[in-house]
């Protein structure tokens, strides 16, 4: 469960950027760790992703890192965490895919507690992280605490 709950996990955060795919880029920032050099783009990805089993569920424990690059007035970085925020407020749901990416019968769901981290500097660039709990279970059904 761990790689298709991260595949639909990532597949969300890909489609929820599609309305700024000309200035940010997807990036794996659990890989950062490796090393390498930041590409002249506003970034925004996946990070610390976890997945832990809780009697017939899987939990789910993630952030979406979001870094912006000129961006003095912070406008971009704004609309990015607001509608990352939005996405990812109790109850909303992302669905989950099979390897050949047909759907299947469960989704992830959000829990209460969504946050946005405050603003730092990393790599000499504004970023910010949304911190998000949820849990893997049927679709349609609302995850059991």
């Amino acid at each position: 469960m761990y790689a298709t709950a991260r595949a639909a996990t990532v597949r969300m955060i890909v489609d929820t950027m599609e309305p700024w795919k000309a200035a940010a880029d997807y990036t794996d920032w659990d890989a950062h760790a490796e090393g390498f050099k930041l590409p002249s783009t506003d970034l925004i990805g996946l990070i610390g992703f976890s997945c832990s089993r809780n009697g017939p569920f899987h939990d789910l424990t993630f952030g979406v890192g979001i870094m912006v690059l000129n961006d003095p007035g912070l406008g971009r970085m704004t609309d990015y965490v607001d509608t990352f925020y939005a996405r990812l407020a109790a109850h909303k749901t992302f669905p989950v895919f099979n390897a050949d990416g047909t759907l299947t019968d469960f989704e992830i769901v959000c829990f209460d507690g969504t946050s946005a981290a405050p603003m730092s500097r990393v790599d000499y660039r504004p970023t910010t992280e949304i911190t998000v709990s949820a849990r893997v279970t049927r679709a349609g059904e609302w995850p059991l605490p």
